[in-house]
């Protein structure tokens, strides 16, 4: 019998995700949620990999301006496709 898992496979310890950069930048995702207009649900959904995040060009840019980090170590830590 098969049994179906919903198990997520965490990213490598030195893959580049998120929550990585949240962490470094010192902040809670109640703190990102805010800076973005979003709830600390969907940061937490975001990081954990049950929604891919959708952020538009202002949010990118508020992203990179409160994580500290370039727009390719975003697209790097967002992209599901690189985990």
């Amino acid at each position: 019998m098969a049994i179906k898992s919903e198990f997520k496979l965490k990213p490598e310890n030195n893959q580049l995700t998120l929550a990585k950069l949240r962490e470094r930048a010192g902040l809670t995702q109640r703190q990102l949620a805010d800076a973005l207009g979003v709830t600390n649900v969907t940061i937490s959904s975001w990081e954990r990999g049950l929604k891919e995040p959708r952020p538009n060009f202002a949010q990118v840019k508020i992203m990179i301006q409160v994580l500290g980090c370039t727009l390719d170590e975003l697209v790097e830590a967002t992209n599901p496709k690189s985990r």
